[in-house]
């Protein structure tokens, strides 16, 4: 058995909680686990209420071969868990931590010490992880390629600098409504890493100084979401549209600074645009939206609001036009 899937429902869960044989079944079933599939490689724990530390460290020591692993929902695990999987887990290539509030940065920490092969790491509304536990992912995990964080507000421009410091190979970054990063983050990881997928939607401290030294830093960018800040403009647009030809899709919705300027530089070398997400941006005009439709011949979708498109944009590309909003 190479990959195995655990979850446990709320129906169920509900069920069983005021059934005391069954309080210890997630551990004996994990130890069970443990000691019988030692060429386990991928496992999920999802909504997994009543497993605990003990729990994660059986699998830990039994399946020292598990390269993937994702922790989802499971609330009662901590940071001594965590700390049993980098000591006993060194393949571990993937791991994924969703919604784990009680796992703190000593857990990674220990990730970092012991899991030099891990490739992508996602944390996702863990408030108890942060710049100390970057730092030392980004000394021990050098060969991390992708990085995708949510919601974890202790994470800030130290912990991401530290990445771009130390891991070279780094091409996919997603930091989603992180609020203590900012642009000096962003120019570290564009002075060590080319990226290829860029998100920083919701981070209201990154501006034009942290996408600019990402455009000049990653000619091969194809993916980029920069919704939702508030601060950036139409120079960050201008340079991602001189040194970008690569790009295929953009997400600048709820950008109020980007103008109708902004989006001609932006199209003006980067034809190979095939979505253009841009709702909610008060400065464009229906002449951005047709100099967008005109200027990429590859544009697949384009989502705005209707009141934005002209009758001769609508005739000439309405196949390709989207409506978040249909009237105000």
């Amino acid at each position: 058995m190479s990959t195995l899937l655990i979850y446990i429902q709320h129906l169920f869960c509900g069920l069983v909680s005021n059934i005391l044989p069954f309080i210890h079944v997630p551990f004996r079933g994990l130890r069970a686990i443990g000691k019988g599939c030692k060429k386990l490689k991928n496992l999920t724990l999802s909504d997994c209420y009543f497993l605990s530390d003990k729990g994660l460290e059986a699998i830990a020591i039994g399946c020292k071969e598990l390269t993937h692993l994702e922790v989802n929902g499971c609330h009662n695990i901590g940071t001594l868990g965590l700390e049993s999987v980098g000591k006993s887990c060194q393949h571990l290539s993937e791991l994924a931590l969703l919604y784990c509030q009680r796992i703190g940065d000593l857990g990674l920490l220990q990730v970092g010490k012991g899991c030099q092969f891990l490739q992508a790491l996602h944390l996702v509304d863990c408030s108890s992880i942060g710049d100390e536990a970057m730092c030392g992912i980004a000394a021990g995990c050098t060969n991390l390629k992708k990085l995708h964080i949510r919601r974890c507000y202790e994470i800030g421009n130290k912990g991401i600098i530290a990445v771009g410091d130390n891991c070279k190979s780094l091409t996919d970054l997603s930091i989603r409504f992180c609020d203590r990063v900012g642009d000096g983050a962003l120019i570290a990881i564009a002075e060590g890493c080319s990226l290829h997928y860029l998100n920083v939607s919701g981070c209201h401290q990154i501006g034009d100084a942290g996408l600019i030294a990402v455009a000049r830093g990653s000619p091969q960018l194809c993916y980029l979401d920069v919704s939702v800040l508030q601060t950036l403009g139409d120079m960050a647009m201008a340079e991602l549209g001189e040194n970008c030809p690569l790009l295929k899709e953009i997400v600048i919705s709820h950008c109020r600074q980007i103008t109708d300027v902004g989006l001609a530089h932006l199209v003006k070398s980067c034809t190979l645009l095939e979505s253009c997400h841009m709702v909610y941006c008060s400065s464009i005009t229906s002449a951005g939206v047709a100099t967008v439709v005109s200027s990429c011949p590859n544009i697949k979708k384009v989502l705005v609001e209707k009141w934005k498109v002209s009758q001769r944009t609508e005739r000439r590309a309405g196949s390709v036009i989207s409506y978040l909003c249909v009237d105000l």
